[in-house]
């Protein structure tokens, strides 16, 4: 299994995610990395984006285009970002998240990564600190080349002073000193619509589904649109798929509050569900207050 024309770059060390795979470590949706389901497809990449006490270390891919960027003639870029951490296993779930992650363009690949960190530029990045592990960040935007680039590459190019590193897994469970973030559906294209186009087949009754806050304790929050037309369900499971917590929805919410002070902590996956639709499942962490 593996992801056809990427090339892992600098440490060598990015991971790659298949529903195919059935080891434990790199499961998808729930892996020793984190929970999360593909954007697009059935498998996705993950790389550290920083880590702690180590300044020149970026997990990297990148691939060569199709055909060349043009001098000043605009392309569209998108790519999806998801937070990693409170995976099946505490060595390998990260402790910090950052901001920074983006594309950037080459004409030749550099030998040496080290000496080439850090440019603190990039074509498209992400200019927040991302704390939601429940779902995917979109990052897009319009680049005017100035050259004809034959490479993309996706990693963090920033220094660390300058992508904000942020605890993310307080609880004492992460063991990995670093910041992670899956990757998915990474788009560079002339036509500039291309990049806002949604994959798949869209239901216009489901919308977004929203839990926060993120991790959450006492109470979790769950958001819905549009507004229930019928009853809803909810589940909550654990990570072995257990129902941990259930109930109903009335008619006309499109919001409602859900006690959970008695769970344990870690990762679980929410389940919204009414007779005709059910919105994606996302995964939420609780902490003990």
């Amino acid at each position: 299994m593996y992801a056809t024309g990427w090339l892992n770059l600098h440490t060598q060390s990015a991971d790659y995610f298949n529903e195919c795979n059935t080891g434990g470590v790199l499961d998808v949706p729930f892996s020793q990395f984190g929970y999360q389901a593909p954007h697009e497809g059935d498998a996705y990449v993950g790389m550290g984006t920083s880590a702690v006490g180590i300044p020149w270390y970026r997990e990297m891919v990148g691939i060569a285009l199709t055909e060349p960027l043009q001098p000043n003639v605009p392309v569209c870029l998108s790519f999806k970002m998801a937070v990693g951490g409170f995976g099946s296993w505490g060595g390998n779930s990260a402790v910090y998240t950052s901001k920074g992650i983006g594309l950037k363009f080459f004409s030749v690949l550099p030998t040496d990564w080290q000496s080439y960190l850090y440019p603190n530029t990039a074509a498209l990045y992400l200019d927040v600190v991302p704390t939601d592990t429940s779902g995917w960040y979109t990052v897009s935007g319009t680049y005017v080349p100035d050259s004809a680039y034959t490479h993309v590459v996706v990693g963090n190019f920033f220094a660390d002073t300058l992508s904000e590193v942020t605890i993310l897994d307080s609880t004492g469970f992460g063991g990995f000193e670093l910041s992670y973030a899956f990757i998915d559906d990474v788009r560079v294209s002339f036509t500039l619509e291309y990049c806002n186009q949604e994959v798949g087949i869209t239901d216009e009754r489901v919308g977004r589904l929203v839990a926060y806050p993120v991790p959450f304790a006492d109470h979790l929050n769950v958001r819905f649109q549009p507004g229930a037309q019928e009853p809803l369900r909810y589940l909550l499971r654990d990570m072995a798929g257990r129902v941990v917590l259930q109930g109903a929805i009335r008619s006309g919410m499109n919001e409602c509050r859900i006690a959970t002070s008695g769970l344990v902590s870690g990762a679980y996956v929410l389940e919204l569900t009414s007779a005709s639709v059910s919105w994606s499942p996302i995964s939420v962490v609780h902490v003990s207050p």
